[in-house]
């Protein structure tokens, strides 16, 4: 006696998860700077003869005079410069995909009226197909979008997925 249920094989993908950590690119460090010496020129008066005493007296004369003197000598400073850290994503396998047996709808336990239903369902969550009631190549790729984004088995129109799209798939 057939009650009209057909089993498939279908593939249920791997589950990963997006795992994030911070690796050290870089450790902190303390670094030497040598700063030169500055100099600043500095204009004076200095004496170039002394004034003495003759049968009559003459003045001291002068004469600007440009000398460089020392303003700061030179010396080291440390600097610290921060570690730098850059953040690292990879994905982790979380359960391993495999086959299953899984109860799917074919022609013996469908109609287009209810290929038209989940058409229509696909349509509301944003897959661009046609409601017409044909399981064609549209629905197909429709249908394998909606089960990847929900880590359902990919390939089959099976009872979870119709589910999943909240269609009862026995009605």
């Amino acid at each position: 006696m057939s009650t009209g249920e057909i089993l498939c094989r279908v593939l249920v993908p791997a589950k990963t998860r997006t795992i994030t950590r911070t690796r050290l690119v870089s450790e902190a460090r303390t670094e030497d700077r040598v700063i030169p010496a500055t100099y600043k020129t500095i204009s004076r008066q200095v004496v170039r003869e002394e004034a003495r005493i003759e049968a009559f007296t003459t003045e001291a004369e002068y004469a600007d005079v440009r000398v460089d003197v020392l303003v700061s000598a030179e010396r080291v400073e440390e600097e610290i410069i921060p570690a730098t850290y850059r953040t690292v994503e990879r994905q982790r396998l979380v359960s391993k995909g495999g086959l299953q047996w899984a109860e799917v709808l074919c022609d013996t336990n469908s109609t287009g009226e209810k290929i038209a239903e989940i058409q229509r369902a696909l349509q509301a969550r944003g897959y661009r197909l046609t409601a017409d009631g044909v399981y064609g190549p549209q629905t197909q790729s429709a249908m394998e979008q909606f089960q990847r984004a929900n880590q359902l088995a990919v390939g089959y129109m099976t009872v979870a997925t119709v589910l999943a799209l909240d269609v009862d798939p026995y009605i």
